[in-house]
C-alpha cells in the first residue's frame, strides 16, 4: 500500500506513469499497473480521472 501510495502523489503531481513506476519501486510501468488494478479495481488513469 506505502508503495501504490507513493505511485499516487507522483501520478498526481503529473510524473509520467514509467517514471512514477520506477520512482516508487515497481518493476516497470505494466507492473504498476497490474497492481493499481488488483488494489483499486480500476486502470491508474482512470483511478485518477484522466482519459487514457
Amino acid at each position: 500500500m506505502l508503495r501504490l501510495q507513493r505511485a499516487l502523489t507522483l501520478a498526481r503531481a503529473g510524473v509520467p506513469f514509467a517514471e512514477t513506476a520506477a520512482r516508487s519501486g515497481y518493476a516497470d510501468q505494466a507492473h504498476l499497473a497490474r497492481d493499481v488494478k488488483e488494489l483499486a479495481g480500476m486502470p491508474l488513469s482512470a483511478l485518477l480521472g484522466r482519459t487514457a
